[in-house]
């Protein structure tokens, strides 16, 4: 049994939408400023700056800015791909049916990188799930001579295909599990942007249920082979030994090095290649499989073992050793039981609703 010990934790920012400066989620610093708009009858005209070139999208609020629609696909001007920066961008648009009948101060629009992100709500708290897309790699031990310990658990390395798939940006926050299941089993809180921890994966599985009963969409937890593949970057993967880094873990990782021994909020550190954050750290993320070991057989969208006793957990946590924050570094505990420093991520393999 490994991993009795909590690893390393990193709290993620919380999603805040603002009413009237645009939030970027892009990799790179926020480029999307002094965002204003128009409204004249059935005509609308949106300012902005962008400081350097990006893809822009615009999605609309008719409730203040609590939640938000999908991108409006009516729009022109400074919007879509290859947007060059500058002052005064303009957006323009005509007969807005994602309006129509709305009181102008219950209106918000918001200028934003489009990163390819799909947002999902639950009441007034965003899901954004990340568009994976798929790949085949190597999986395992790639870099044996950075191994410090249980080597042999990620070997041998095996060739993986994996099918396109998203993955949530952020570890699931107390805010969303308390907006899902109305309680908060937290050992760290006190601020809702945490990382929810002190769940089970059997838990999970019923936060899971009830939360893709409430969306329609199929949430899972992702396999071990969806993490370890989203964790290197997928096919933008620069071959890092940790989530997004090979020489600056404390810029991307909260661990024992730097967590002060408690969670943070979620995307306080830099994203991997994806635009994930703390794939390495903040709190350990249950996958769906079964732990077992590895053989070298190729494999396509591999699903772990059929039966076990323990589930896979993967990334370190506040309290890990650097080791253990790597891409190949694996976990397992048993499904029924919590610690502080465990907590997970969410995955969909296709962004259609399914539930109705």
């Amino acid at each position: 049994m490994r991993w009795a010990v909590c690893l390393h934790r990193l709290l993620a920012r919380q999603i805040v939408v603002c009413l009237l400066l645009s939030a970027s989620f892009a990799v790179s610093a926020q480029v999307v400023d002094s965002v204003a708009w128009h409204l004249d009858d059935d005509s609308l005209t949106i300012t902005y700056t962008l400081s350097q070139q990006a893809d822009i999208r615009v999605r609309v609020s008719i409730d203040g800015g609590h939640t938000f629609s999908d991108p409006l696909t009516t729009l022109q001007g400074d919007i879509g791909k290859n947007i060059a920066p500058g002052v005064g961008k303009t957006i323009t648009g005509r007969h807005l049916i994602d309006i129509q009948g709305i009181e102008a101060w219950n209106i918000v629009f918001l200028v934003e990188i489009d990163d390819k992100s799909v947002i999902i709500w639950v009441d007034t708290v965003p899901i954004v799930m990340m568009p994976i897309e798929g790949g085949t790699f190597t999986m395992g031990l790639t870099c044996p001579g950075l191994a410090t310990h249980d080597l042999e658990q990620a070997l041998p390395t095996h060739e993986v295909t994996l099918d396109d798939y998203y993955m949530a940006r952020f570890e699931v926050t107390q805010q969303l599990w308390k907006t899902v299941m109305g309680d908060n089993p937290s050992l760290f809180s006190g601020n809702d942007s945490l990382p929810v921890d002190q769940v089970s994966w059997a838990d999970v599985q019923i936060f899971i249920a009830r939360l893709s009963q409430i969306t329609g969409y199929r949430f899972h937890l992702p396999t071990e082979a969806q993490w370890e593949y989203a964790a290197r970057g997928g096919k933008f993967s620069r071959d890092n030994i940790y989530p997004g880094t090979t020489d600056s873990l404390g810029s991307y990782v909260w661990y024992c090095g730097n967590s002060g021994n408690v969670t943070h909020p979620v995307g306080r550190k830099l994203p991997n290649e994806l635009g994930l954050y703390d794939m390495g750290g903040n709190v350990a993320e249950w996958c769906s499989d079964w732990a077992g070991a590895y053989t070298a057989q190729p494999q396509t969208n591999p699903r772990g073992p059929r039966s076990g006793d323990n589930r896979i957990l993967r990334g370190g946590s506040i309290n890990s050793p650097s080791w253990t924050c790597t891409v190949h570094d694996r976990g397992w505990y048993l499904p029924g039981y919590t610690f502080g420093c465990y907590g997970f991520r969410l995955a969909l393999d296709d962004i259609q609703r399914e539930i109705e």
